[in-house]
């Protein structure tokens, strides 16, 4: 990682800390004893004072550091990079009809599916490639993060917290589907989509287990989870320069040890 990068990064980190931390002194300990006192039979009273906000920040995190982190790692290694980036333009009326059909089966709990569809990444690819008929029909999709000048072909990511609902993980399927259908009519047939889960709670892919992402995502090859996101962006060792530059600002700015 270039040192420029590395204090873009640095400046990120602790603006986003700035921020939130006025929600963690909105509440006193006093407050957090007389507000939970039975919760305090089991949690230290600053435990409990950071769940009280932890959805709030999570919330932030979600829509405001993790993007701009991306498009600074990302930014270390390439220059095609945005935000919010829409690709637009038409498709024949039976692929869009088969995107479709292929989220609405996999958003069918397996028990009740009437199909034996399930999550597999070239299967899916070729039954939309392959639908063919109809009139022609406008589509447009926005990627969180867009790679254009990315080493494996222009690059989608739809950036997620490891734990997304039904609705969330069944969107993010749709994008990436018909992003790939754009990019391969209009002759990009490099191009990559996936959903980018920013951390994994669950520590390690083989570990990982929730159920709505591993309903509808194939895991091997529409789901980047935790440290692969972010060495597949800023390369081999960035999750691991992350980690070192969270622990600069926790020492800096908030007093923790490391």
């Amino acid at each position: 990682m270039r040192p420029e990068t590395r204090s873009d990064i640095y400046r990120i980190f602790v603006e986003c800390v700035e921020a939130q931390l006025p929600k963690l002194n909105q509440r006193t300990l006093e407050g957090v004893r007389r507000a939970y006192p039975f919760h305090r039979l089991f949690f230290p009273d600053e435990a409990i004072l950071a769940a009280r906000v932890e959805r709030s920040i999570v919330t932030s995190m979600g829509s405001q550091l993790y993007p701009a982190l991306g498009e600074a790692v990302s930014r270390d290694r390439f220059e095609i990079v945005s935000l919010e980036r829409t690709i637009e333009g038409q498709l024949n009326d039976a692929a869009i009809n088969m995107v479709e059909q292929i989220v609405t089966e996999l958003r069918t709990p397996p028990r009740r599916r009437t199909t034996p569809r399930s999550p597999n990444h070239a299967s899916e690819l070729a039954d939309i490639l392959n639908s063919k008929g109809g009139g022609l029909s406008a589509r447009a999709v926005t990627a969180d993060l867009f790679v254009g000048d990315h080493h494996d072909g222009p690059l989608f990511i739809e950036l997620k917290t490891p734990l997304p609902n039904l609705d969330i993980a069944a969107e993010s399927k749709r994008k990436l589907l018909y992003y790939l259908a754009l990019m391969h009519r209009q002759g990009t047939f490099n191009a990559k989509a996936f959903m980018g889960l920013t951390y994994n709670p669950f520590v390690t892919r083989q570990d990982y287990g929730h159920s709505f992402t591993k309903q509808i995502m194939d895991m091997n090859h529409q789901v980047l989870i935790g440290d692969e996101l972010w060495n597949y962006l800023g390369g081999p060792g960035t999750y691991d320069e992350l980690m070192q530059i969270i622990d600069d600002v926790r020492r800096d700015l908030v007093g923790y040890p490391n």
